[in-house]
């Protein structure tokens, strides 16, 4: 019993200073409690609070105490009450989400959710991943792993069992009304957040780069697709960050330093004592025409990306207002399997602009149609061709 005291202790210790003090990215915080006493602005009679409660709830509730989902509550809880974006990351949260965020992961390449009473639901399968070679489809429900019955485990267990196992794997496999049996090895599973498409139209060849999330790799990934594009002679741009709802702060960064001129402001950040101002640093430059396609789910680095290009290089930003999010968040280790974020800054545009709830306001307003929304193909993506057709009237 001591023992997870003492851990809800430190767990609480960690998010609280955190909050207090900003987080410093890829550190981990281990405080102890003496430091937490010794220090003359923070009381511990409210952590002794919290501690008395848990006590209380473990030692005399009347039903079954799960100690680990107490704690997980309570610094869900406690950080529920900060902003939208300020959140606690159990170990199944933490795999996805740095699965995710690093752009590539130890796995079979599906996406999975618990179907309660029935197993695992593939929710999506990585193109090119050993899930897909093996025929792993969308809407599979897996039953079994290794006879292990995944009907009383949930997708979690899935998860963190396949990314242990090097050997291969037999699952037993629901597909409708069909029992499958498929046999399928993890291993490094790249996920593709940069594609890209060329179009020619009135002697312009048009370059087309889709950024899906700002992930660890996707810098890389765009400047290779970039460098395809400009070798088979594009002279123009569109970059599509529609449905894109962030990522990397850094990987954003390096894509707008291969446009932007050398010292022109990049973005802004503002914590509650020092503003920065991030300033490209590098001699890389492009002088072509860019557009940049957003809508309403283009977050956070995709609208650092489009007021970049709208207030730098007077870029026609096409589509609708995005999300506005113009806040920053950066990762607590809480433990070697639960994380927080935590909101530490808000970011401004080059000229000074908040976007918080207001967005960025495209210069070519657009609205998708019907038609795209029921069969979306690039001949009714009528913000695409509305970007095409900017690109195509620029002198």
């Amino acid at each position: 019993m001591k023992k997870s005291n003492s851990r809800l202790l430190e767990i609480m210790i960690v998010v609280f200073i955190s909050c207090l003090i900003g987080v410093i990215s890829g550190s981990t915080f281990i405080y102890s409690l003496d430091i937490f006493k010794n220090n003359g602005n923070i009381s511990i009679s409210k952590i002794e609070e919290i501690d008395e409660l848990y006590n209380k709830i473990i030692n005399e509730y009347y039903g079954k105490v799960d100690e680990n989902q107490l704690i997980d509550a309570a610094l869900d809880g406690m950080l529920s009450v900060l902003d939208d974006y300020s959140s606690y990351m159990d170990q199944s949260d933490s795999i996805s989400f740095n699965n995710k965020m690093k752009g590539e992961y130890y796995g079979i390449g599906i996406e999975a959710l618990t179907l309660s009473g029935e197993g695992v639901l593939v929710v999506s399968v990585v193109e090119n991943s050993p899930a897909d070679s093996v025929g792993i489809k969308e809407g599979d429900i897996i039953k079994k792993v290794n006879n292990d019955d995944l009907t009383i485990k949930d997708a979690s267990y899935f998860t963190s069992l396949v990314s242990i196992t090097k050997d291969e794997l037999k699952l037993e496999i629901k597909r409708e009304e069909r029992i499958l049996n498929i046999s399928v090895k993890p291993e490094k599973v790249i996920i593709k957040s940069v594609t890209s498409n060329k179009f020619n139209v009135s002697n312009k060849k048009i370059g087309y780069l889709k950024i899906k999330i700002f992930a660890a790799n996707t810098a890389t990934q765009f400047a290779t697709e970039l460098k395809k594009l400009e070798e088979e002679g594009i002279d123009s741009l569109i970059i599509d960050v529609r449905d894109n709802t962030g990522g990397y702060l850094s990987s954003v960064t390096t894509i707008l330093e291969m446009f932007m001129e050398k010292d022109s402001i990049l973005y802004k950040t503002e914590s509650k004592t020092v503003t920065s101002i991030r300033k490209d640093n590098t001699e890389e430059s492009r002088d072509y025409p860019v557009s940049v396609l957003v809508n309403a789910s283009s977050a956070s680095a995709s609208e650092v990306l489009a007021a970049c290009f709208k207030e730098n290089k007077n870029s026609d930003i096409v589509g609708n207002a995005t999300y506005g999010k113009g806040t920053v968040q950066e990762i607590v280790e809480i433990s070697e399997e639960t994380q927080a974020k935590i909101t530490t800054k808000k970011w401004l545009t080059p000229n000074g602009n908040w976007v918080e709830k207001t967005g960025v306001e495209p210069t070519i307003r657009v609205n998708i149609g019907d038609k795209y929304l029921q069969a979306p193909t690039l001949d009714n993506d009528n913000q695409l061709n509305s970007a095409i057709n900017s690109i195509i009237n620029k002198k």
